[in-house]
């Protein structure tokens, strides 16, 4: 049996590749999560904040279940390798971590099993950003999660940074993420009805 993930070094980057191995129990939690959330979104009317806050809290679920150790000052590595190991191969997420520092890692998302089994690219890529943020978070709470681009928009993956600690500028990331999605709510209820 492989590794659920492969670690690369060389003299300038690290690279985690993720190898899923999907467990039927967190799947189910996860849609079970992702129906409450879209169900939050149409029973509101379109208001993106209560699906992004309810993707947080099952963020912060799955860090409090899977993650959470005595740690008091994570390490990037420290935090990455869990959640790899512990959510993103049960999920059946392939990732790969560049550019891991003392301060950040990227990370490309190329495969993602809820955007594969929703057909609602937008509530998934929504859903998604605010999962991983609060796992994020739960461990960081001076950062904050950059999206960079999102599968749907039509891209191939999805393309974060993880920030350790969130810059003035960063602050706004959630804000900015939230209006991209409220001015595409559209796109997100047709897709759901």
């Amino acid at each position: 049996m492989s590794e659920p993930f492969k670690k690369i070094e060389n003299k300038e980057n690290v690279v985690w590749i993720t190898q899923p191995n999907e467990a039927e129990t967190l799947l189910k939690r996860r849609e079970t999560a992702f129906n409450v959330a879209r169900g939050k979104l149409i029973d509101s009317g379109g208001k993106i904040e209560t699906a992004m806050q309810t993707a947080e809290a099952f963020g912060r679920g799955l860090f409090e279940d899977f993650i959470k150790r005595e740690i008091e000052n994570w390490t990037m590595e420290e935090w990455i390798e869990p959640v790899v190991e512990n959510i993103f191969n049960p999920l059946g997420t392939a990732a790969t971590f560049t550019s891991i520092s003392e301060k950040e890692a990227k990370s490309l998302i190329f495969r993602c099993r809820l955007h594969e089994e929703s057909n609602e690219p937008h509530m998934a890529s929504l859903f998604t950003y605010g999962f991983l943020r609060g796992i994020f978070l739960s461990a960081f709470p001076q950062g904050e999660l950059i999206m960079g681009s999102s599968i749907a928009q039509g891209a191939p993956m999805i393309e974060f940074t993880f920030k350790i600690n969130a810059t003035e500028k960063d602050l706004f990331e959630r804000e900015r993420v939230k209006n991209f999605y409220s001015q595409n709510v559209k796109k997100i209820q047709e897709s759901i009805i």
